[in-house]
């Protein structure tokens, strides 16, 4: 089975961000996928600090939810990030998650093999 991850960079619950990755996913679980919707709204994934103990260990040492949400963007098929403007840039809780996955990924030649 096709597994499709949405994840909703907006601050805000409900909004119209939401609103259309819950769609995308809509018509995604319609094609057969399995599907689920992470709100960074409901989570806490504080930025990177550049204390690269993650090259030694594979593991970041902040605590906080980004682990978990690494974890299902590693098992799924497809990822549908979604945020919106804000000043002329990405909402700063998909720009963290971003920046740290992005990093994690490379730690001791991890990349994404699905």
């Amino acid at each position: 089975m096709i597994r499709v991850l949405g994840i909703v960079g907006s601050p805000r619950v409900g909004g119209n961000t939401e609103s259309l990755v819950a769609e995308a996913l809509k018509v995604a679980g319609e094609e057969g996928a399995e599907t689920e919707l992470v709100r960074l709204a409901d989570k806490e994934v504080k930025p990177c600090d550049g204390c690269l103990s993650c090259r030694r260990t594979g593991e970041c040492r902040i605590e906080d939810d980004f682990r978990p949400i690494f974890d299902k963007i590693v098992e799924a098929d497809g990822i549908i990030l979604y945020s919106p403007v804000c000043f002329g840039s990405a909402a700063p809780q998909i720009k963290a998650l971003i920046d740290r996955a992005g990093y994690l990924s490379g730690v001791k030649g991890r990349v994404f093999e699905n």
